[in-house]
């Protein structure tokens, strides 16, 4: 479960019904029956998987040649970097127009440089098999431009779409406090995503342990599932918070954890903007969240959110510690917060756009026939 599969599968739940939409994508997962439903075929990729895997790798991409020979498709759309990659390199092969999104990129500013530039590389070797590329935020955009990723002429940022409804539906806020066990009065953090490097929740509970010495009072839900569940359960331990700790695991009621949060708090070392950060902003929730990559572009510092340079758990802790102390702020960063989301974030907009971007494609090679 993550933003780049929800865009995928919303995409494909909304697109116009004169398209007939087939996803190739590794079976297995916790989305894996919603993906079924929303294609109107669903080709499995079981060597499709995130590590690199050389032997792995070249088996997908011959898998995904031979889809691509037999059904003939008139368009490619490929998303994130591994199988975009495979899938960019199987469509030049066989000689099919690719649209390709990038959600984030695989390469951060804290890994060493070797690798940071071994992955860049990478990115480039699949730029001029791609026709079209889709950014999820202009600041992506305009770094992916400046690392020779892609070219602005033929690129566009279409921002992540998010499903209202999902948000909007009645909810239950006592019986969601009474399921998840938070004590009358209590406040509570939450936060949602992958337990893994690129979320670091490390971060953000050596943050918490320090905004607990002024708010003890306080609960942090981790909603999410992760290789660092286990480490990050001993940490707490070591801080003596347990009992102030939830871990959640992967949930389906994500909205009704967001609307009895009263901060959402992220603290990761990259994003490509953070979907899960974009529905609480939706739902009215302040934020306080790392000042990367493209997330500034709707977290305008004091104004939509509070953004805090990646690792600097001190100031990550005092800005929560400031919006725990001061209920009024809370509410004036969550309606600006959501005031500008549900401008940008449809789910309707989203998929008309990339629509538009398939046909414009699609009437280019045509000329160039």
């Amino acid at each position: 479960m993550g933003g780049a599969q929800d865009n995928t599968l919303l995409t494909l739940e909304k697109h116009n019904s004169s398209y007939e939409v087939h996803l190739a994508s590794n079976p297995n997962g916790f989305w894996q029956e919603r993906a079924q439903k929303a294609a109107d075929v669903f080709h499995p990729l079981p060597n499709l998987v995130n590590p690199l895997s050389p032997l792995q790798d070249i088996a997908t991409l011959i898998e995904i040649v031979r889809l691509l020979q037999q059904e003939k498709f008139d368009l490619l759309h490929t998303h994130s970097s591994k199988a975009g990659i495979l899938g960019r390199w199987a469509g030049k092969i066989v000689g099919i127009p690719v649209v390709h999104t990038i959600h984030g990129f695989p390469f951060h500013d804290f890994m060493p440089k070797w690798k940071r530039q071994f992955y860049i590389n990478i990115e480039r070797s699949a730029r001029s098999f791609t026709d079209f590329f889709i950014t999820v935020s202009e600041l992506n955009r305009q770094e992916a431009a400046k690392l020779n990723i892609l070219n602005l002429d033929n690129s566009q940022t279409v921002y992540s779409g998010i499903d209202f409804a999902k948000l909007d539906r009645p909810s239950n806020l006592q019986h969601t406090r009474h399921t998840l066990k938070i004590p009358e009065a209590w406040q509570t953090i939450s936060i949602v995503g992958r337990l893994d490097e690129q979320k670091a929740p490390n971060f953000l509970i050596d943050a918490f342990a320090k905004v607990l010495e002024n708010h003890p009072n306080t609960l942090l839900l981790l909603v999410g599932d992760g290789k660092l569940l286990n480490s990050l359960k001993s940490q707490v331990q070591q801080l003596g918070i347990a009992d102030k700790v939830r871990f959640l695991g992967s949930r389906e009621d994500v909205p009704e954890i967001l609307k009895v949060s009263d901060v959402f708090a992220l603290s990761s070392l990259w994003e490509g903007l953070g979907r899960a950060m974009t529905e609480a902003m939706l739902i009215g929730k302040p934020v306080v969240v790392p000042n990367i990559y493209g997330i500034p572009e709707i977290v305008h510092h004091n104004e939509t959110g509070l953004l805090f340079p990646a690792k600097n758990i001190e100031q990550l802790a005092q800005h929560l510690n400031y919006l725990l102390q001061h209920p009024e702020e809370r509410e004036r960063l969550g309606n600006n917060a959501r005031q500008l989301t549900r401008q940008l974030f449809d789910a309707n907009l989203m998929v008309q756009q990339i629509e538009a971007i398939y046909d414009r494609v699609l009437a280019d090679i045509k000329k160039k026939r």
